[in-house]
């Protein structure tokens, strides 16, 4: 599973977009419309984040019907990452989710 998102600035455009995705590609869950978050307390945030869980084949579709929407996609990535070993304890982490995987 991949996540994908994107930012828009127009409520319209993310609820056009959003709709089309439920419609045209196969979500796991559902997608998502959410004010976007910011950690500038003395500026409110401004746009919305359409988002959500799909299969890698339609990544490419999920990112053409957000962008034709005017969304600018803000992250495409999988669903889990191994963590970045940078520490004993990171890698012994690693290590253990290696184990589990067998």
């Amino acid at each position: 599973m991949y996540l994908v998102g994107a930012r828009f600035d127009d409520l319209d455009a993310a609820q056009a977009a959003a709709v089309e995705l439920r419609e045209r590609v196969e979500v796991d869950g559902d997608v998502g419309l959410r004010p976007l978050g910011s950690v500038r307390y003395e500026e409110p945030a401004k746009g919305l984040v359409v988002a959500g869980r799909f299969q890698h084949s339609d990544v490419d579709g999920v990112v053409e019907i957000m962008q034709r929407h005017g969304g600018e996609i803000v992250f495409k990535r999988p669903e889990w990452r191994l963590p970045r070993a940078t520490s004993r304890t990171s890698e012994r982490c690693a290590g253990w989710l290696s184990r589990l995987r067998r």
